[in-house]
C-alpha cells in the first residue's frame, strides 16, 4: 500500500492531468496613457467602436487601442485591446444598432484621417455619424488595403455599431472601396451600403502613376500601392453597384496645374479619369487634389448626396 502522503500527490496530478489549468485571461502591456497621432502610414484601424480604435503595426504586428482623442489606453496582443476595448466600450447587440448609417470617412494615398477634420466636423453638424479609418496607404498593396476594409465592416457590423453604412472616400479610398463592393464579402449580410461619394478619384488610373511607375523613388515612396494605381490596373475594379457621386478637382482654364499633365487636371488626377460610367453625378469643383476633403463645396455637395439632395447631375461645375 501506497503511504498516505505519495497517494496525496498521485490524486493531484490526475487531476492537474484530468484538468488543465485555464489560460490566463489576456492583458495588455505596461502602458502609459500617451497622446499619439493617431495613426499615419504604419497602422491600421483594426476596429473602430465609438471612436474607440485598435490598430495593428504593419511592422512588428502588435496592437493599441487608441481612444476617441488618441490617447494610448493599452498594447500588446490583439485579444488583450480588445478585452480592454470591451471593458471600456462594450458592443452593442445588433438588434440596437444605431439606425443612422454611418459613414465611412477612407482618406487617399499617403494621406491621413486628418484630412477628413473639417469634413466630419460639418457631416455630424448635419446630424450624421461618422468614422475617420486610418490605413497605411503607402505600405500595402491594394488587394491588401480591400481586405483590411472587409475585416473592418465585419467588425462593425459584429459590433451593432451600424446597420448600414455610406461612404466617403478621397483619391485612392475611393479604388479600395470600388475593389471592395465588388468581392462581395460576407460583411455585405450584416450591412446594408447606401451611397458614395469618391473625391477626386482615379477611376480609368492615374497617367501620374503610369509615367513615375519605372521611377525608383515613387516605388520607395508609393510602394506597391503607387504602382497599382496605373490604367490597366484600376479598370479591373467594376463600378459600385450602388449610388454614387464623383466630385473631382480642377483649375478651370483647361490646362490645369499640373504641366506634366495633358488637360485639366487637380495637380496629381486628370479630369478625364475621374470619370466612371454609372455614377449618379459628376460635379467640377475649383480646388487642389489634396484639399477635396476640405473644399467647403465639395463638403456642401456630399452632404447634399448623403441627404438624398443632389445639387446637380453629371458634369454640374460649381
Amino acid at each position: 500500500m501506497l503511504p498516505a502522503a505519495a497517494a496525496l500527490v498521485l490524486t493531484l496530478l490526475a487531476a492537474g492531468c484530468a484538468s488543465p489549468v485555464p489560460e490566463p485571461a489576456p492583458h495588455s502591456r505596461l502602458n502609459l496613457p500617451l497622446p499619439t497621432f493617431g495613426g499615419s502610414q504604419l497602422w491600421a484601424d483594426a476596429r473602430w467602436r465609438a471612436g474607440w480604435r485598435i490598430q495593428e503595426h504593419v511592422g512588428t504586428g502588435h496592437f493599441r487601442l487608441l481612444d476617441p482623442a488618441n490617447i494610448r489606453r493599452a498594447w500588446g496582443s490583439g485579444e488583450a485591446c480588445l478585452a480592454e476595448l470591451d471593458a471600456r466600450v462594450p458592443p452593442n447587440a445588433p438588434a440596437v444598432a444605431d439606425e443612422r448609417p454611418l459613414v465611412i470617412l477612407l482618406h487617399g494615398m499617403g494621406r491621413t484621417r486628418v484630412s477628413f477634420a473639417r469634413m466630419k466636423r460639418e457631416l455630424e453638424a448635419a446630424g450624421l455619424r461618422t468614422a475617420r479609418l486610418t490605413y497605411p496607404s503607402t505600405r500595402r498593396s491594394i488587394e491588401q488595403h480591400v481586405e483590411w476594409l472587409e475585416s473592418v465592416l465585419g467588425a462593425l457590423a459584429a459590433d451593432g455599431q451600424a446597420r448600414s453604412v455610406h461612404f466617403v472616400t478621397h483619391s485612392l479610398g475611393g479604388i479600395v472601396v470600388r475593389g471592395t463592393l465588388a468581392r462581395g464579402g460576407a460583411w455585405r449580410g450584416g450591412l446594408e451600403v447606401g451611397r458614395i461619394v469618391m473625391l477626386g478619384p482615379p477611376n480609368q488610373g492615374s497617367a501620374f502613376a503610369d509615367r513615375l511607375a519605372g521611377w525608383r523613388l515613387f516605388r520607395w515612396i508609393y510602394g506597391e500601392t503607387g504602382v497599382a494605381l496605373v490604367p490597366a490596373e484600376v479598370r479591373r475594379y467594376p463600378a459600385p453597384d450602388r449610388p454614387f457621386l464623383v466630385i473631382a478637382g480642377a483649375r478651370g482654364d483647361g490646362r490645369g496645374w499640373n504641366p506634366w499633365l495633358p488637360g485639366e487636371d487637380d495637380g496629381v488626377v486628370r479630369l478625364e479619369e475621374t470619370y466612371l460610367e454609372g455614377a449618379a453625378g459628376h460635379v467640377i469643383v475649383r480646388c487642389l487634389h489634396a484639399f477635396l476633403a476640405a473644399d467647403r463645396e465639395a463638403i456642401a455637395h456630399t452632404l447634399d448626396f448623403l441627404t438624398n439632395q443632389p445639387r446637380g447631375g453629371d458634369s454640374t461645375k460649381s
